[in-house]
């Protein structure tokens, strides 16, 4: 898959959830270099208040977390989600290659799985394929 351009994911608002500062910021600035804007939380209360907030079209969340995991997290916008009848594509970002496996029976499900260290490609494909923006790729290339 071609990778989007930096006017393509321009305008999209993205909620990156990890307990690893190195990690948000890096995603962090990754993002921004792509137009994207980011808010960045540590931890899973942080990111429900931020996600009421400040209404990403996609969440990027890391699973492994004190307290609350990704699952909480995504279990709990999933919840508001349909109250507000929405729905936000949410991706794992995760060291814990196993983990996919063992919750692929869970009652909830991430759109996506990324496996640290995150390649930089498959993140941006995916947020442009999640958000609709891959679309976007044919109709640029093609005009060429």
């Amino acid at each position: 898959m071609p990778i989007p351009n930096t006017s393509t994911l321009d305008g999209l608002r993205v909620l990156v959830v990890d307990d690893d500062l190195d990690s948000c910021v890096w995603i962090t600035c990754l993002l921004e270099f792509y137009g994207i804007e980011v808010h960045s939380t540590f931890t899973v209360h942080q990111a429900l208040t931020a996600f009421v907030e400040f209404r990403p079209d996609l969440v990027l969340s890391d699973i492994a977390m004190p307290d609350e995991d990704g699952y909480s997290l995504l279990r709990q916008i999933r919840q508001i989600e349909d109250r507000l009848d929405k729905s936000t594509p949410v991706i794992a970002v995760t060291a814990l290659e196993e983990l996919e496996a063992r919750f692929s029976e869970s009652e909830v499900r991430f759109d996506q799985w990324l496996l640290k260290p995150v390649d930089i490609d498959e993140l941006v494909g995916a947020i442009a394929y999640l958000t609709g923006r891959s679309m976007l790729i044919g109709e640029l290339t093609s005009s060429y």
